[in-house]
């Protein structure tokens, strides 16, 4: 059921994220009306326009709507007044005239009966270790391009038709490829991106200051000085013809600062030549990939709004991955969308499911690095204003925008504050136990996890202090602020929400994380042979269970989204924390374990709070995080719904359950479409308002999960 002011997707336009593994770059196209293309390390699209589409024997250019008018800079050597103009031989088409069909790992246009064709593909898949890969392995799983074709069927055509894929950059020359690699016909801007067609393609290279009606050849009919280039590609009439394209990155130098890096890529190839060359003699390798992945999510038992939102989170967060190589090996990291924070921790903790999945390795990474340079112990601050030792806990990122910050500290935490950009200790602490445990209990990974039995310890007792210091007077809520936000108080993930998500002391959604955090530690506990440990994390679950079922509001049929000053906010991530005893399949997450007193009251919560007005958007019908606020965040919505929808299914109104298709309207629109996928949202008129260009939605892949489980069942 779509709301009456729901976001309209009669004509969809948004931007998505065409990456690479690993390579903090992406060809990102798709907005209406609005240039892109490639980019490094970007905190938005490019600004290049993009020239992709045909004409019919000289008629005119049938374009996709991906330019603007360029300005021709032959005036700055003419002395002529710069005109901004459209070709007059160009068309852009309008959004009816062509089909548009996102993918898992790919991007297909279709347009004049669907004749044209023209495909982004960006597929990915499982890999090992990159410290144990054979090259040829490492060469297939990290070459830092993406394949595409452009096609056309003009079999019962008269006329010739003529194929364009180009870029305009006003700002850059272009450099023939051909120069470099005579097997090659493409262009490149200096050494960083570049894009190429085969030999075979016949293809026409153009280049200029009009790639459409070419004014100034030299020897070959280019014009180096030119800004814009493109491949020109020719179908007789009565033939069917597909070409193919690699569009290919590279980045040589130094990559990062503070912890010196290189690119690990630049360890299995040579230059972007080296790279553009690969990926079109792989180019079956890699399509094949990507027909699987797609057909593994259209099969999916899922509705199409929700695979569309499942394929355009896994684009955005391959735009945002990054595999580096330091003295010490391989260093993976995420980016933090437009904020371009390096391993937000906030948002491992939820790229885990996605991870786990595909390169289960680069959770494992991410955890020692956080443990061996940005783990800190600190003190806890009394009511009374004194202090405690607090113990162990983690930072929040570990640096921004190519910079790795200094041992012990984050890009983000600053002191003496109340809001954003406070300190997040606690938060950061129960990140560390989930990801830890749920890695080494889902690969099963026995050895990590013994060489990890200290700090799991350290971190089970940091969790206790930072309830009480006192054994006698702890009940399982973390209430004390760490002493590094000095004058301030602690945060939570979501940073920007009113005290009712924001505030990490007291807090409902911290005290269930805090749940989840227990019931793995026993697990991982039970796993390492640690009979006492085991004992006293299970106690610590139970206590804690207990204290957070005594808070339920009889008069309401609720929980309070914090317990104290009277709070009146009703929380829908009440039950985030039980996404990973869920996702292990433990029992204690399971509606007849040991806590099936409070999931029945949780179910009581969700079913009182999933209504017009409250949690759900009364103008809208969208999901959002809490009661009192309309900022509201996509990946955290679909956490959330797999939780519900696993555990609390009773709890789902038709309004809830057709919610997804609102989601997906935002992600659909220019507002958020700009952007590729947006996280942060006004759940009241879908405009973003924050974490835009964002990884972290892709959260959403345990829905598929939920539709295994609706496989087996009907099976």
């Amino acid at each position: 059921m779509q709301r009456p002011n729901a976001p309209s997707v009669s004509v969809e336009s948004y931007h998505s994220h065409h990456a690479p593994l690993g390579a903090f770059a992406t060809f990102t196209v798709g907005l209406v009306g609005s240039p892109g293309g490639f980019g490094y390390a970007l905190r938005g699209p490019a600004r290049q326009n993009v020239y992709v589409g045909f004409r019919i024997g000289e008629g005119d250019w049938q374009l996709l709507p991906f330019f603007n008018p360029p300005e021709s800079k032959a005036s700055a050597f003419t002395t002529e007044a710069a005109v901004v103009q459209a070709p007059k031989n160009v068309r852009a088409l309008n959004p009816s005239e062509y089909r548009r069909t996102l993918g898992w790992a790919s991007d297909t246009w279709r347009a004049h009966d669907s004749r044209f064709g023209f495909t982004l593909l960006s597929p990915f898949d499982h890999t090992d270790e990159p410290s144990r890969m054979a090259k040829q392995a490492a060469r297939l799983a990290f070459s830092p391009h993406i394949n595409a074709w452009i096609e056309f069927d003009n079999r019962e055509g008269t006329s010739g038709i003529e194929l364009i894929f180009g870029l305009g950059e006003p700002d850059s020359i272009f450099r023939p490829l051909q120069d470099a690699e005579p097997e090659l016909v493409g262009f490149a801007l200096g050494t960083q991106f570049g894009y190429a067609t085969t030999l075979q393609s016949k293809a026409e290279a153009r280049q200029g200051f009009d790639v459409f009606a070419p004014q100034y050849r030299d020897h070959r009919g280019l014009c180096l000085i030119g800004g814009e280039s493109a491949l020109i590609f020719r179908v007789p009439a009565g033939a069917k013809k597909r070409f193919p394209l690699v569009l290919a990155f590279f980045e040589g130098g130094v990559a990062t600062t503070g912890i010196q890096t290189r690119y690990a890529y630049t360890r299995y190839f040579g230059d972007l030549v080296d790279v553009a060359t690969h990926g079109l003699e792989q180019r079956a390798h890699y399509e094949k990939l990507a027909r699987t992945r797609d057909a593994e999510l259209e099969s999916a038992k899922l509705s199409l709004d929700q695979k569309f939102l499942i394929a355009q989170a896994t684009h955005s967060y391959l735009g945002n991955s990054q595999l580096l190589w330091g003295e010490k090996g391989p260093i993976w990291v995420v980016n933090e969308g437009e904020y371009r924070m390096m391993n937000t921790f906030d948002l491992t903790v939820d790229h885990l499911f996605f991870e786990l999945q595909w390169f289960p390795w680069a959770v494992r990474n991410v955890l020692e690095l956080f443990q061996e340079r940005y783990s800190y112990t600190d003190r806890i601050k009394l009511p009374d204003g004194k202090t405690k030792p607090g113990g162990i806990s983690f930072t929040h990122d570990m640096g921004v925008q190519n910079n790795f910050t200094p041992a012990g500290h984050s890009s983000y935490e600053c002191d003496n504050l109340h809001g954003c950009f406070s300190h997040m200790t606690m938060e950061q602490l129960l990140n560390w136990i989930l990801c830890a445990c749920t890695y080494a209990l889902k690969t099963e990974d026995k050895r990590w996890l013994k060489r990890k039995q200290d700090v799991l310890l350290e971190c089970a007792r940091s969790l206790q202090l930072r309830d009480n210091p006192v054994a006698k007077q702890r009940d399982g809520i973390p209430k004390h602020d760490s002493s590094r936000c000095g004058s301030g108080s602690e945060i939570t993930t979501y940073d920007s929400l009113d005290v009712s998500l924001g505030q990490a002391r007291n807090n409902l959604y911290l005290s269930v994380k805090a749940l989840g955090a227990w019931i793995l530690l026993a697990a991982a506990f039970d796993r390492l042979g640690l009979a006492s440990d085991t004992e006293n994390a299970a106690a610590a679950a139970t206590q804690l269970a207990r204290t957070v079922r005594g808070k339920f509001d009889d008069s309401t049929g609720t929980f309070p989204a914090v317990f104290e000053a009277g709070n009146v906010s009703r929380i829908i991530p009440a039950i985030e924390g039980l996404a990973y005893p869920l996702f292990l399949g433990l029992p204690d997450a399971q509606r007849e374990g040991p806590f099936k007193d409070l999931l029945q009251l949780f179910s009581q919560h969700l079913k009182n709070i999933l209504q017009s007005g409250v949690c759900l958007d009364a103008t809208t019908g969208a999901w959002k995080m809490s009661s009192t606020s309309t900022n509201t965040w996509f990946s955290k919505i679909a956490i959330s719904q797999y939780v519900v929808r696993s555990l609390f299914p009773e709890a789902l109104s038709a309004e809830a359950r057709a919610a997804d298709e609102v989601h997906a309207a935002w992600q659909r629109v220019p507002g958020c479409g700009a952007f590729a996928m947006c996280d942060q949202i006004r759940s009241d008129t879908g405009e973003t308002c924050g974490s835009r260009y964002y990884p972290r939605g892709v959260s959403s892949v345990l829905w598929l999960r939920e539709a295994a489980a609706a496989n087996r069942s009907s099976a």
